[in-house]
């Protein structure tokens, strides 16, 4: 499902750079193919494409199914289904992102992560655990003769 998208797939031009998209497209015939062909392959008797997907390919937040009546092919309903898709996660992107819990009792913050490397399929994930400063940050100037800007540091940072 998750080379669909790719140029080898049955759906190459719903790729969206970017975004990992897996899925899978489809057509449901009206009527047998036989019986079309009596009608001389009328437009009233088109099949219908379909496509199913998601995002991300691993653990997904969103699923979206397209059904294209008279589509043909799923490719077509692959287009339109990439676009909600795109809407979605590019609405994610901008929402504000939790990046540090308030500091426990023992001062430390959890982060895990879970990833695949650029054209990979391998899952790849880490837990990390990052302590924070003891001391609050100190206030710094800038040396004489450069900008006045103020800027915070930790104090334990060592000024070469």
């Amino acid at each position: 499902m998750s080379r669909v998208l790719q140029p080898e797939g049955t759906a190459p031009s719903a790729h969206v750079p970017g975004i990992d998209i897996a899925g899978k497209t489809g057509s449901a015939q009206i009527v047998s193919l036989a019986t079309r062909a009596k009608f001389k392959n009328s437009e009233a008797l088109a099949q219908n494409g379909w496509f199913v997907g998601f995002t991300p390919r691993r653990n997904p937040d969103i699923i979206v199914c397209v059904l294209f009546e008279g589509g043909e092919h799923g490719k077509l309903a692959a287009r339109l289904a990439t676009q909600v898709l795109k809407a979605y996660v590019d609405k994610q992107r901008l929402a504000p992102q939790k990046m540090v819990e308030k500091p426990k009792s023992d001062g430390k913050v959890d982060i895990g992560a879970l990833w695949t490397a650029p054209g990979g399929d391998k899952l790849e994930g880490g837990r990390f655990s990052v302590e924070l400063p003891k001391k609050p940050l100190a206030l710094a100037t800038a040396a004489p003769g450069i900008a006045s800007t103020e800027y915070l540091v930790p104090s334990t940072a060592k000024v070469q």
